[in-house]
């Protein structure tokens, strides 16, 4: 179902090489399906103005229509739904929010670059005030989504997150994997590490860009896979504004609960 959007800000067709019009705020606009691939999913939607298709950023719109607040739990490498997903519904009904924030958790694609068209059609689905969380490879997608979309209706939480998968992850190219959790049997191709690299550098090039207040971070202080020194001085070289939590744990990251309760104001905001 197409949903209606405001413009909150001024659309200049001289600033921006996006938008072929200019658009005054608080326009009233309706997306319409990508057919011309005008802009990647995650960073904005298109609509039709003037009798013309555009895409705009969502740093430019606002919701015209009832949202629920969302969780989007974006899964590691070779993983699934599970423990996380089922922490977070627990900690909802516990603290009464079930009925005000709901929970998506995707079985995300092997192949990154499909994983991200998913992660960008959800985003789009559930846009308003959405919690992006991710762990470990969905941290790195988590950290990707942040630095194509500064709007505030987007909160990131990044726990354990891969920097650069494409290193990390290069050990298991032509590897024949099982899911553990899904019982799926697949294999990590070059092509799937290509796409990796090329989103490594799409990320690195534009987070430094970042100048939101809705950027969280939060490590392990005992991860066995990952480490963090390299994001973190790319952080403050780039002066990306966040926030950091640390916790007692190791990369499997079972401080869900802890987390939540680190960002419930924020989560309750609304």
């Amino acid at each position: 179902m197409s949903k209606l959007f405001k413009t909150i800000k001024p659309i200049s067709s001289k600033l921006n090489l996006w938008s072929t019009l200019d658009i005054p705020v608080g326009t009233i606009l309706q997306q319409i399906p990508d057919t011309k691939n005008l802009l990647p999913l995650i960073k904005g939607i298109v609509v039709e103005y003037n009798n013309q298709n555009i895409g705009i950023p969502y740093e430019f719109l606002s919701p015209n229509y009832e949202f629920k607040t969302t969780i989007l739990l974006l899964h590691g490498f070779n993983s699934a739904p599970g423990n996380k997903e089922n922490s977070i519904i627990k900690w909802l009904n516990d603290n009464g929010l079930s009925n005000e924030i709901k929970i998506v958790a995707p079985q995300l694609n092997y192949n990154p670059n499909e994983a991200i068209k998913q992660i960008g059609k959800l985003i789009q689905e559930h846009y308003g005030n959405l919690f992006v969380i991710g762990t470990s490879l969905g941290g790195f997608y988590a950290n990707y989504v942040r630095a194509m979309n500064p709007s505030d209706a987007i909160k990131v939480q990044s726990i354990n997150p891969s920097w650069s998968p494409s290193i990390s992850l290069k050990k298991e190219i032509n590897q024949h994997k099982k899911n553990l959790k899904t019982e799926e049997h697949w294999i990590f191709t070059v092509a799937y590490l290509n796409y990796l690299a090329s989103f490594e550098k799409k990320c690195k090039e534009e987070l430094k860009h970042y100048k939101g207040n809705h950027f969280t971070f939060h490590l392990a202080n005992y991860d066995e896979l990952l480490g963090f020194d390299e994001m973190l001085e790319y952080l403050k070289e780039n002066n990306v504004p966040n926030k950091l939590y640390y916790y007692n744990t190791i990369h499997r990251f079972e401080k869900v609960e802890e987390m939540l309760e680190n960002i419930k104001s924020e989560l309750i905001s609304m």
